[in-house]
């Protein structure tokens, strides 16, 4: 009677176990279906020169018209400093920081298209692909996007 018991008690925790293992590559699955790439292409090269000439505009004062900061306070944001700042951030990261901090003394004085653009101009910069579609300052949909620094 005890061996029978213990049978099934096993039995019952290797069920309970693969279950879990299940639910866990499952909910990894999703997750992983739901997040992509920068090296998707996930803007496009017209909104990278929207963000350009809002850059110039506001930003290159400070960060440098060639990303490279002109300001000891400033970062650049090309080369090594991008790579460490931006690589494997997502991008709701990037674009809630600069909304909500530049320019300094004006955060958010911009709309959030022309802060997205300017997200995207960085990008272009650095040579992360553009693709065929515009991004759209959805923050589910940015929280969902990866930088990946080629």
């Amino acid at each position: 009677m005890i061996k029978t018991h213990t049978i099934r008690t096993v039995q019952m925790l290797v069920r309970a176990a693969m279950s879990c293992l299940l639910l866990l590559c499952g909910a990894s699955l999703l997750h992983a279906q739901e997040t992509k790439s920068t090296s998707a292409g996930v803007f496009t090269e017209e909104q990278a020169k929207k963000g350009e000439a809002a850059y110039q505009r506001v930003c290159a004062s400070c960060h440098g018209a060639d990303l490279h900061s002109t300001e000891a306070e400033a970062p650049d944001l090309t080369d090594g400093a991008f790579k460490f700042g931006w690589q494997g951030k997502t991008l709701a990261e990037r674009f809630d920081t600069i909304r909500n901090t530049m320019p300094p003394g004006r955060r958010a004085s911009l709309d959030d298209q022309a802060y997205l653009d300017i997200v995207t101009y960085i990008l272009r910069f650095n040579n992360v692909p553009a693709g065929t579609q515009a991004l759209q300052p959805d923050i589910n949909t940015l929280k969902q996007i990866v930088i990946s620094v080629p």
